[in-house]
């Protein structure tokens, strides 16, 4: 099933939230340096890893320019709000010595944790993935950062203990998700996000 990177979608989250997901663009580069003003300094170094206020302009231009190949990065619009920079956003990067995996990241903005927008888009990302060649996601998580270790461990990923963070491994294989709450939500985004694909749905 082909994945087409330049689709627009509309999706809504379970409270009724409607967002639009779409591919970063290099035209998002305000747009980004703004969502991370926003986001708590909490926030900002759960996903980032340093206590600043600013993103380096280098890192913003790494993160808008994917290649939709080894370097893959998706975002979520409120339809309604545009006073909201940005609901989420997720990526990915392929591992150069393991080409089967890539390492997964994702900033939610702090009104809207909690709330399903990661899941959706993992959604997204696994099926855009698969269609790479990616056959699973890494990710780091800090020790402090209950919350997201929670999330992969409720997915099903199996982790590794570092120094200063986990080492979450999830296997892009649906039949392995947890069945939970967790585990059955992506169930059902995989699905939409599929029917999209193949045309069943009629994205924007």
């Amino acid at each position: 099933m082909t994945f087409d990177p330049n689709r627009k979608w509309q999706m809504s989250l379970e409270d009724g939230t409607p967002l639009e997901v779409r591919s970063i663009r290099p035209e998002d580069r305000d747009l980004i340096a703004e969502a991370f003003r926003r986001l708590s300094p909490e926030a900002r170094y759960f996903r980032f890893w340093m206590r600043v206020r600013e993103l380096n302009p280098r890192l913003i231009e790494s993160l808008c320019t994917p290649d939709q190949k080894d370097h893959v990065a998706w975002v979520a619009m409120h339809q309604t709000r545009d006073d909201i920079p940005g609901v989420g956003g997720a990526s990915f990067w392929r591992l150069k010595e393991e080409p089967e995996a890539a390492e997964a990241s994702f900033s939610v903005a702090d009104e809207f944790q909690g709330r399903g927008v990661a899941t959706l888009l993992l959604a997204v990302i696994w099926e855009h993935a698969l269609s790479l060649g990616i056959r699973r996601f890494v990710g780091h998580v800090l020790h402090e950062n209950i919350a997201m270790r929670a999330w992969w461990d409720a997915l099903g990923a199996t982790e590794q203990e570092a120094p200063r963070h986990w080492l979450s491994t999830l296997i892009l294989d649906e039949s392995l998700l947890q069945d939970n709450h967790t585990g059955n939500s992506l169930r059902t985004r995989l699905a939409q996000v599929r029917a999209w694909m193949s045309g069943d749905m009629t994205p924007l």
